[in-house]
């Protein structure tokens, strides 16, 4: 029987079509090479973080399509699997609400210093850190959002009710009706909120560097929940402590899962969550419901909708 790999704790009830289809389901971590045992009975695989390689795709000499759990697919070796006739899939879109959210949190969190207040409570190094010390407010300000897809569009509507003036950049001319298109110059000298809803990319990676800090306000909060490498760490980390820029809130980080002796950790102007933006009850269902479509077109022999290489 034809067989597709998913995830341990993807939603089962987007997997329904594909057992209604003949396909066996078969679950494991993919946290290691051995949840990755070759299987000529393998066609497809809805997959999350885990690497997947030419070496692994020949594991499987029957495997048509590779679908990702989530937008980025910098995890999947597009060339490799180009090479092989085999289809890479995304879901863009779908948890799009959700990884807004998220931005509009990080924003209030790192802008207002929430984290660091309420260890005040009871740490006096954080008491320290927040004497004579006010954080600021997102309503009214200029928000530099870069990446203006699916997410940096959801992130600009979302925030309309607080009045903010949305300077946007992106490959593509978009209409921004609660601001405008603007150049990264112009984001970094003007933007007191620059929030990057960007993949990682060769053309992405470290894009938000040294340089870029130094344009910036002392008031800047910087958000990401785009990836990780499209900020240069080690810059924002020194701008942080420095005071080049005033505070940080990240979904993501360069090195991931990230390292419980990561400096950001420990800096009073960063909160910092575990990549977790994406998920929520509504987006993991409908993230796993637009994979399984992938999946399932392909399987009959379809073209994918969101098929992402050649």
């Amino acid at each position: 029987m034809a067989k597709i790999l998913v995830f341990d704790g993807i939603d089962e009830n987007a997997l329904a079509p594909l057992k209604r289809a003949g396909l066996e389901i078969v679950s494991n971590p993919q946290a290691t090479s051995e949840d990755f045992a070759s299987d000529d009975e393998v066609v497809g695989i809805i997959l999350m973080m885990y690497k997947i390689d030419g070496a692994v795709m020949d594991r499987f000499p029957n495997l048509k399509v590779i679908a990702r759990h989530g937008v980025g697919y910098d995890n999947v070796d597009l060339q490799a699997a180009s090479q092989r006739g085999i289809a890479v899939t995304n879901t863009p879109g779908a948890n799009a609400g959700a990884v807004a959210e998220t931005a509009v949190t990080l924003m209030l969190m790192a802008g207002r210093l929430f984290e660091t207040s309420h260890d005040a409570i009871t740490d006096k190094k954080a008491a320290n850190y927040m004497a004579g010390k006010s954080g600021q407010q997102v309503s009214g300000k200029i928000v530099g959002i870069i990446g203006f897809g699916h997410i940096g569009q959801e992130i600009a509507k979302l925030l309309t009710g607080f009045g903010v003036h949305v300077l946007a950049y992106a490959r593509h001319e978009r209409n921004v009706p609660n601001g405008r298109m603007a150049d990264l110059d112009e984001i970094f000298q003007q933007a007191d909120f620059v929030v990057s809803a960007l993949p990682a990319t060769p053309s992405t990676t470290g894009l938000i560097d040294q340089k870029a800090f130094d344009q910036m306000k002392t008031s800047t909060v910087v958000v990401n929940v785009g990836r990780g490498p499209v900020i240069d760490e080690a810059a924002m980390i020194a701008s942080l402590k420095s005071g080049k820029i005033a505070a940080a809130g990240l979904d993501v980080v360069n090195q991931e899962p990230i390292s419980p002796d990561n400096e950001l950790l420990s800096l009073p102007n960063a909160f910092v969550l575990p990549h977790v933006a994406a998920h929520s009850k509504e987006a993991d269902f409908e993230v796993a419901k637009t994979a399984v479509k992938n999946v399932l077109a392909v399987f009959e022999g379809k073209p994918a909708e969101d098929q992402v290489n050649d």
